[in-house]
């Protein structure tokens, strides 16, 4: 093979590899692109998704809140009833250990 021919090959060669280096760059570049794309939707539904979370989460707290404020109303409500109805009973309690007294007393039980 003379001089010739083999600059003739060697720019044949280099002007296919050229060529394949060019599509390849082409490719990766589109490839590229597409997953940025592709990442990018995928972010914007993990971002929706979270702020789905976080909505939920709010609305769990108001109800967290609202069931605390209900329930310390019912407690407070629920003390004062048990308070009132001991009193009762003391003061029933007390009466009848008066009577009793006073029964013993009057059949000269009383020491």
């Amino acid at each position: 093979m003379d001089a010739e021919s083999l600059t003739q090959v060697e720019r044949i060669v280099t002007a296919v590899v050229s060529g394949a280096e060019g599509r390849l760059r082409k490719e990766f570049g589109e490839k590229i692109e597409e997953a940025k794309r592709h990442s990018g939707v995928l972010y914007e539904d993990v971002l929706r998704r979270l702020d789905l979370v976080v909505e939920g989460h709010q609305a769990l707290d108001q109800k967290i809140e609202k069931l605390e404020a209900r329930m310390e109303y019912e407690f407070l409500e629920t003390r004062s009833l048990i308070q009132l109805s001991y009193r009762q009973l003391q003061e029933r309690v007390e009466t009848l250990e008066h009577r009793v007294q006073i029964i013993e007393k009057r059949l000269g039980l009383s020491v």
